[in-house]
């Protein structure tokens, strides 16, 4: 009997194990006390788009609890929306479901929390057209979130030939990058991104292509959030392909890619005149070609590409990553 009742035991708490408890504690990290009042989200991301497995609120104490998560593994996301904003986290098979630090800040609408640490335009000329990728990296020292709808997180000048087509994608701290879209401004060809820079390290990635001119020409413009401090833009070409113009000075070559690299010493509109082309990433067809073209996905598309937009967004991001880490590492960064 004793037996059996032990077995029992042991069944109910892998019973229990299958359908395990979330538990934790929302902290904010502005004022480092818990916070009450917290609507929290449990998601689980799949094929099909993100499926909300369940909600609650922070508890006075700032704490809260989901009765079950989700069986069949896989990662799920806690998702709190505090005072506008939404904070992540990430739970993997890996991480323990109790004790959970959920972490959230206190919001302004001061951009001078906030200053743009690198900022970076690559251009890529073929015969036909110019690719554009433009990175910016704001990072965010404070112990608070900025966020303001009405200036925005990203200020970014778009050339006329664009036609308004551009792709825009911004990251958060530990975050994924998330299509963003870009809306005009009162600024002719200036446009803005509405994002929550968060204390840490923000990434964004603009993409667009320009067609060449005769001769091949890009003007540019130095824009930013107002109040926001910036430091300097750079131009980034690869190698065989160089630029000259008042408007710009060579700094020097990246050792590994053999890019070469331009300050823009202009305050305002910018010219720099391009010869020769080249890529800094390969598979650079495969990036720029239209998928509803191609006669592979016209029958029968997987369903990954039902998120190809997210796809495009994360290659485009993990490309600016790594010219980032490249340039910050270079010896022609001063």
């Amino acid at each position: 009997m004793k037996k059996f009742i032990r077995i029992a035991a042991l069944f109910s708490c892998g019973a229990l194990s299958l359908l395990a408890a979330i538990d934790g504690t929302v902290i904010n990290r502005t004022s480092g006390k818990p916070q009450p009042g917290v609507s929290i989200a449990l998601i689980k991301p799949g094929q099909n788009g993100m499926q909300t497995l369940g909600a609650t609120v922070s508890d006075a104490t700032g704490h809260f609890v989901f009765e079950k998560d989700q069986p069949g593994g896989g990662p799920q996301l806690l998702q709190a929306k505090y005072k506008g904003v939404d904070y992540n986290k990430l739970m993997t098979p890996n991480i323990p479901t109790s004790n959970v630090e959920l972490d959230i800040y206190e919001a302004t609408a001061s951009p001078a929390v906030a200053h743009v640490a690198e900022r970076m335009l690559v251009l890529e000329p073929t015969k036909s057209q110019v690719g554009v990728n433009e990175t910016v990296v704001i990072q965010n020292e404070s112990n608070t979130t900025y966020n303001n709808d009405k200036l925005g997180a990203l200020r970014f000048y778009l050339p006329p030939e664009a036609n308004g087509q551009v792709r825009v994608s911004a990251q958060g701290p530990q975050g994924m990058p998330l299509p963003r879209p870009a809306e005009k401004t009162k600024e002719a060809d200036v446009f803005q991104v509405n994002f929550a820079v968060k204390p840490g390290e923000t990434q964004f990635q603009v993409n667009y292509v320009l067609p060449v001119g005769s001769p091949a020409v890009y003007h540019g413009r130095v824009v930013g959030v107002p109040g926001m401090p910036a430091g300097p833009l750079r131009l980034v070409v690869p190698q065989g392909v160089t630029l000259s113009g008042k408007d710009i000075q060579n700094v020097g070559t990246e050792p590994k890619t053999q890019a070469t690299i331009y300050n823009v010493v202009s305050s305002g509109i910018f010219s720099a005149d391009i010869a020769g082309t080249g890529s800094l990433h390969s598979g650079d067809e495969t990036a720029s070609t239209d998928d509803s073209d191609a006669p592979q996905v016209k029958e029968g598309k997987p369903r990954i590409y039902q998120h190809e937009g997210w796809l495009l967004a994360l290659a485009f991001s993990i490309l600016g990553v790594g010219l980032v880490v490249l340039f910050r590492n270079s010896p022609v960064r001063r």
